[in-house]
């Protein structure tokens, strides 16, 4: 994809409401990341074994308990860790404030590798890199909103994700 055609793409979908654009985000990240997933499966195939044990303890849990670990728990420890303090240390960068781009692709990186080395299994690896940088990407749309704002779209949209996860966890 041409950048121009790729920015113009990003201008309609920053130009959305609060919802929409992470409604988009949301489902666009799974466009990108089903395929890698089923790829994994053939590439990783013992991490099956390690998602096997991981389905066992979350199935012994009460269920509200990891309700409340993967949906909102989880997900603010995880933005605060990979999104608020690596933007906050991004915005600090000399020059960074008066030249702010328009996307910020650095940080994006930044966080996505976060992400990553929170998640420290082969299979995850590049399945967190993918999901770090959607995160990282809704935390700074929203960032310029304020810091408040930005953490909790962020928390919602990987709640979400978190949702569909464990679910898929349970059920396999």
């Amino acid at each position: 994809m041409h950048k121009e055609s790729r920015d113009n793409l990003l201008d309609r979908l920053d130009g959305r409401n609060a919802w929409q654009f992470v409604g988009v985000l949301y489902l666009a990240r799974w466009v990108v990341l089903v395929p890698v997933l089923v790829l994994s499966r053939f590439l990783f195939a013992d991490s099956e074994i390690a998602a096997a044990s991981v389905s066992e303890q979350v199935t012994k849990m009460n269920a509200g308990v990891l309700l409340l670990l993967l949906v909102v728990i989880s997900p603010l420890f995880e933005t605060l860790i990979e999104c608020a303090l690596p933007y906050l240390v991004v915005s600090q960068v000399r020059g960074y404030r008066r030249n702010r781009p328009k996307r910020s692709w650095g940080f994006v990186a930044i966080s996505a590798c976060g992400m990553a080395l929170l998640h420290p299994m082969l299979a995850a690896i590049l399945p967190s890199l993918i999901t770090g940088a959607f995160l990282a990407y809704c935390y700074a749309h929203f960032a310029a909103r304020g810091a408040g704002q930005a953490i909790l779209a962020t928390a919602v949209f990987h709640g979400a994700i978190n949702v569909v996860g464990s679910t898929m966890i349970v059920m396999s």
